[in-house]
């Protein structure tokens, strides 16, 4: 009786193939997320533009890996190629640019958010000036609890603050530390996508 070699029957995979199968799905993933980030969408509000723009730059590294993948799935496509590059390309410049929208919205909402800390201050401190001058209040509340009160006002106000100065700090140079690192890995990967293959 003869054998037949075992090998005869296994399959071939292709790596580029399952490359463009994990790339795909990855791609898609993003795209829902971004989808999802969208809604409600409110282009208008500083807050709302800032929590997209720090969700799309957590995000953002999937839709690296995804394009990677594609792209080497695809380079023996040299028409997908090209397109795929000049995508990476597009979305590498809008990464960077917008980085420049993140900054000029992380700063305006910290004067936002500092002008919103010193009203409520104001509020409260007018509120003990008042309880000050007002004679009902006066044998009930001693001159020094309200100088106290004032002075645990100023330390919160002044801590208040800080807290928002460091918070849109972090998330700001986060944001845009991420956006940068992703255009300029897209950008690359559309050049390296675009050059002719060597032979």
């Amino acid at each position: 009786m003869t054998t037949v070699p075992a090998q005869n029957f296994s399959p071939s995979y292709s790596p580029k193939g399952l490359c463009r199968i994990v790339g795909f799905a990855c791609l898609g993933g993003f795209l829902v997320d971004l989808f999802v980030l969208t809604l409600p969408p409110a282009f208008g509000t500083i807050q709302w533009r800032i929590t997209f723009l720090q969700q799309l730059a957590d995000r953002s590294v999937i839709l690296l890996f995804g394009m990677a993948l594609i792209m080497y799935g695809i380079l023996d496509f040299r028409r997908w190629r090209r397109r795929l590059a000049m995508a990476s390309l597009i979305l590498g410049i809008v990464f960077i640019l917008s980085c420049i929208l993140m900054i000029r919205d992380s700063l305006e909402f910290q004067q936002q958010a500092m002008a919103n800390i010193s009203n409520w201050a104001s509020q409260v401190q007018s509120q003990l000036q008042q309880a000050q001058s007002d004679p009902k209040l006066t044998p009930r509340v001693k001159p020094e609890q309200l100088e106290q009160a004032s002075q645990l006002l100023s330390n919160q106000l002044a801590s208040a603050k800080e807290t928002t100065k460091t918070s849109v700090l972090r998330t700001g140079i986060s944001s845009v530390g991420n956006l940068t690192v992703i255009g300029l890995a897209l950008i690359g990967l559309g050049q390296y996508g675009a050059r002719p293959p060597k032979n």
